[in-house]
């Protein structure tokens, strides 16, 4: 029997009583327990199975759940390998999302209300006689609250804190002296923590938070230095997000119809291309997919037999949009160098800072961290003392010209017309004509070139190109594209779900105002011949020779215009 699909659903219990597919992640839950400390840290980026993780934990371990122990885990990996310590705490959670920043007070007031809804629950669902102080401080709730159920019930509690760090990191975008605040000494934040770390004494047994970032526990540690955050434990790479077995057994119990191999080969190359790559540890074994946008991209394809129109789940792109005010952290210049990396596909390296925060020195290596924390960057592999990163997938790629086309616009103080662009890609692809793309990039690049302090070459011209073409999304847009002789500057390839008529790949030269001076027609003449005999001698690739009316330009800007736009008519060998 089919199962349904499981996506937006965080709360294990109700996956399966209403019978929704679950992919076992309980062998988690064994090498928890037997991890050599009882306080752990683990952190993954946004959407990435956190909550329903937390959710598994807690049901697995809470007493009131020991008669529902065979329904909730009898076909699971626990449910077969029974530890120790099931179903013998009483759960305390707590759930950070949604808390409001707008002012210290705002997110105090906020704050306090959440941990006491929590109390508040966990007083209703243990059936306890108790009352607390209801006003004061943050941790002098908590600690009071901590005392009164210390004489009221026998067993433990097993503290689960979901996105502990998720008000922080809105504030780290634009309010960082009030992050810093909340988390000093005397801030809010780090006496709540200091009462945990106090209840540890004497009722709480286990705590497991989740959460992106590693910032706010650096600001912590001094009154919260007890936890170990086994975030890149290569043991615990693959607890959270999908590998790609569990993606085959997702598709083979969700999909009505059985697919045939090729079927199944074409649906595995989209999702890997658009949302695997992920790798935490690195000595891990396998790369991950986001879960949240294998569920997201197989919810449309159960419904029509094909993905979404739009590759990303609009509620990731929400919050990787708040998030791309990260690159204001600090030292912008430095980020934003970061970021041209990023773009132009440089070898990027560093150091994955564990702990970090705003009031010391924060330096390229900690803004790396932080985009590996939220899933932008991940491992490529490891290298002496530290590690090369890479863009995991093509989504997340997407995601940083969007980006960069929005940083564009600032720059020129005028609106970028998307829709404009999009039908100027949309011409490419249903009329086989790119001269209103070209205008667009000259008009763009005319308003950039009194910008002394951007460094004008071949590449950063090349970066507006390729951003124009992601954001129209019709495309699969691929930059250094490698086929057997050699690498293609830009490719416009076939995108899951669109169908336009025509292709493109593009060889763009580039010559400065300085370089035609000195030179003229004849260094134009040069260019020119140069891109079009590298036309001419690419080895078509399976997925270029697949590709019916492929277009092929050989493109020569100088300064801010185009003045080579030749397609070469010569079919690719």
């Amino acid at each position: 029997m089919n199962k349904k699909l499981p996506y937006g659903i965080s709360n294990f219990k109700n996956l399966i009583e209403d019978k929704y597919l679950y992919i076992d992640k309980t062998e988690y839950i064994e090498k928890i327990e037997n991890f050599h400390s009882p306080y752990i840290i683990f952190l993954r980026p946004r959407r990435f199975g956190k909550s329903l993780f937390t959710s598994v934990l807690a049901n697995y371990y809470d007493i009131n759940e020991k008669d529902n122990f065979e329904k909730l885990f009898g076909e699971t990996y626990i449910g077969k390998n029974v530890t120790r310590e099931k179903n013998s705490y009483y759960i305390l959670k707590f759930n950070f999302t949604g808390l409001n920043t707008d002012t210290k007070e705002d997110l105090e007031k906020t704050f306090i209300r959440t941990i006491k809804d929590s109390f508040d629950k966990f007083i209703e669902i243990y059936n306890l006689d108790i009352s607390y102080i209801q006003e004061g401080s943050a941790a002098s709730i908590f600690e009071n609250f901590l005392t009164q159920v210390s004489f009221k019930i026998k067993g433990q509690i097993y503290v689960i804190i979901d996105e502990y760090d998720h008000f922080a990191n809105e504030l780290l975008s634009f309010q960082t002296e009030l992050f810093s605040s909340i988390v000093s000494k005397t801030g809010f934040v780090r006496k709540f923590y200091e009462v945990l770390k106090k209840g540890t004494e004497f009722i709480v047994k286990r705590i497991f938070m989740t959460g992106v970032s590693p910032i706010t526990l650096d600001s912590l540690t001094s009154g919260f230095n007890i936890a170990m955050d086994i975030t890149r434990y290569p043991a615990f790479n693959e607890m959270m997000g999908f590998t790609k077995a569990e993606v085959i057994r997702l598709i083979d119990s969700t999909v009505k119809k059985p697919l045939d191999e090729v079927e199944l080969k074409e649906l595995l190359e989209t999702l890997q291309k658009n949302y695997n790559g992920y790798l935490f540890a690195s000595n891990g074994k396998e790369r991950l997919f986001n879960s949240d946008m294998i569920l997201y991209y197989m919810q449309s394809y159960m419904d029509s037999g094909k993905g979404p129109e739009s590759l990303i789940d609009k509620n990731i792109a929400s919050d990787y949009g708040k998030l791309g005010r990260m690159f204001d952290l600090k030292n912008k210049d430095a980020n934003m160098e970061v970021l041209q990396d990023i773009l132009k596909e440089e070898e990027i390296e560093g150091n994955i800072t564990e702990g970090f925060s705003l009031e010391k020195n924060f330096d390229q290596d900690d803004f790396k961290s932080i985009l590996f924390y939220l899933g932008l960057l991940t491992i490529d592999k490891p290298i002496l003392g530290g590690v090369s990163f890479k863009v995991p997938n093509y989504v997340i790629k997407e995601l940083y010209f969007e980006y960069f086309s929005k940083k564009i616009n600032e720059e020129l103080n005028y609106e970028l017309n998307t829709p404009e662009i999009t039908k100027a890609i949309r011409e490419i692809g249903l009329k086989g004509k790119n001269d209103n793309l070209i205008k667009i990039v000259e008009k763009t690049l005319n308003k950039l070139s009194n910008r002394d302090y951007i460094k004008f070459d071949e590449k950063y011209v090349k970066l507006i190109f390729l951003a124009y073409c992601f954001l129209s999304k019709i495309y699969l847009v691929k930059s250094e594209y490698e086929v057997d002789s050699g690498y293609i500057d830009i490719a416009l390839l076939k995108q899951a779900n669109m169908e336009p008529t025509y292709f493109a790949i593009f060889e763009l030269k580039y010559i400065t105002k300085a370089e035609y001076e000195k030179e003229g027609e004849k260094i134009i003449e040069e260019k020119k011949k140069e891109a079009i005999e590298q036309l001419q001698k690419y080895k078509a690739s399976q997925e270029l020779m697949g590709l019916p009316n492929l277009k092929k330009w050989a493109l020569v800007f100088v300064n801010d215009s185009c003045v080579v736009n030749i397609e070469i008519e010569q079919e690719l060998i």
